[in-house]
């Protein structure tokens, strides 16, 4: 009878450990953020074999092989709900989904300003739908290979001096209408100023774009890119490595724009965020 007993009460202790899955340490920094802020999700423990996984703010993102780890970065711009925010770790085995861990972060609302844009007449002719849908196909096919591996150290620059002209976030108004938030920081400086590069990393793309003129997006790794538009000149080419600091282009008014500056942009994961942030 004690025999059986014992047979029972491990069959129960292994029905246990199984249902438990296994175990993970889930580090989520910061716990707070406002609206164009990163999150940074690291994922360390015995992890069985299947493909890991974020969920946040409504859709999946990558998760990126570091060493004896798993990191990602997840963006938010001013269209991520403020309020308690879900990050779910899942395994993804074939068919099924499994929860590994769960934590939840505060995204803080941010009100972002307006401002009018006055285009002149020629600019302005340059916004239509096949102008749109021809620069998305050449951005998306300069993107179709990014590196996984981590490229970038310590904290970004700025590409150039100058005077912020636009903030992230910003609502842009013309022809009577919002057309959207802006996904930058526009740097207002002289025709032909050089721009470096913000931080290391692959050249994705380097060509004139209908909209945003002649322009440069580089490949910090995980996800991480940074876009330099408008410029007057393009001193590298794709596949070329670069390092923090070296010369990408030369300030311009290329594309819809209204005088010499530099959009820089930072995308993490598919998201635009302040890339100032990524400076500090």
């Amino acid at each position: 009878m004690r025999t059986g007993y014992v047979i029972a009460l491990t069959f129960l202790v292994l029905a246990a450990s199984v249902r438990a899955g296994p175990a993970v340490t889930v580090s989520v920094s910061p716990a707070t953020i406002a609206q164009g802020r990163t999150v940074a999700v690291t994922i360390t423990g015995d992890l069985p074999d299947g493909t890991l996984q974020v969920r946040f703010a409504g859709r999946t993102w990558p998760l990126y092989r570091a060493s004896d780890r798993w990191r990602t970065y997840l963006g938010t711009d001013p269209n991520t709900a403020p309020g308690a925010r879900a990050i779910v770790i899942e395994l993804v085995d074939h068919d099924s989904v499994r929860v590994l861990a769960r934590r939840t972060i505060t995204v803080r609302g941010v009100p972002f300003p307006r401002r009018t844009i006055v285009f002149d007449p020629e600019t302005l002719a340059l916004l239509t739908p096949e102008k749109v849908a021809e620069e998305q196909a050449k951005v998306a096919v300069g993107l179709r290979v990014l590196e996984p591996a981590q490229l970038w150290s310590v904290s970004f620059q700025i590409p150039l001096t100058g005077r912020i002209s636009s903030p992230y976030g910003v609502i842009s108004i013309y022809q009577g209408a919002s057309h959207g938030w802006h996904h930058g920081v526009d740097i207002a400086a002289p025709e032909g100023e050089i721009v470096r590069a913000a931080n290391s990393g692959i050249v994705r793309l380097a060509e004139p774009l209908p909209l945003s003129g002649d322009t440069v997006i580089v490949d910090h790794g995980m996800g991480i890119l940074t876009f330099y538009m408008h410029m007057s000149a393009i001193d590298v080419t794709p596949g070329e490595q670069v390092l923090k600091g070296a010369v990408v282009g030369r300030v311009g008014s290329t594309g819809l724009a209204t005088g010499p500056h530099l959009h820089w942009g930072v995308r993490v994961n598919g998201v635009y965020v302040d890339p100032l942030l990524w400076t500090r």
